[in-house]
């Protein structure tokens, strides 16, 4: 038999949680003591256990009361529903991605964009990074990984020959 701090701490539960499962009838203690705490028995764990998992999948406690009243039904229907809510949950955060992206496009902010670069060397002297520490790191940029130097380059917004004339002149 487990206590209720006993069965909270073996499943990282606060006491409140577990009094929150027994007022709701989702986890009521198999046995009282003589004093009244509340006596938790293997099954109960057990019980627990399937709980913490539906609950760390995203179920919220109604839907994982529904499964436990519905003991004659698959586990099947409990998960589509949730894979169905996550695919809609995915789809929403594309489309704020997307809104998100266009908005920092329309300001000028993305790949390809000279305001990038300017944003760049604004954000590197607020962080104390001068025109010699640049020089410094696109140096050795260019001397280990001419390649991915380059790319950060055109990222910046810098064209071929532009390109070409400041790794010459940082060389």
């Amino acid at each position: 038999m487990y206590t209720i701090s006993q069965i909270g701490n073996l499943f990282r539960l606060s006491r409140s949680t577990l009094l929150y499962y027994d007022t709701i009838g989702l986890l009521s203690p198999s046995l009282r003591s003589p004093a009244g705490y509340r006596l938790y028995s293997e099954k109960d764990r057990e019980k627990l256990n399937q709980i913490r998992l539906f609950r760390g999948l995203g179920i919220p406690v109604s839907g994982v009361r529904l499964f436990f009243e519905r003991k004659s039904e698959t586990l099947t229907p409990f998960l589509l529903k949730r894979l169905l809510a996550i695919n809609s949950q995915i789809d929403e955060l594309r489309d704020q991605q997307r809104a998100i992206l266009g908005m920092i496009e329309t300001e000028g902010l993305l790949l390809g964009s000279k305001p990038f670069g300017q944003k760049h060397r604004e954000l590197g002297k607020e962080v104390g990074l001068g025109e010699d520490n640049y020089r410094i790191v696109h140096r050795i940029f260019q001397r280990t990984s001419p390649a991915e130097h380059r790319r950060f380059l055109r990222h910046l917004g810098f064209t071929g020959p532009e390109i070409r004339a400041f790794v010459k002149k940082n060389a």
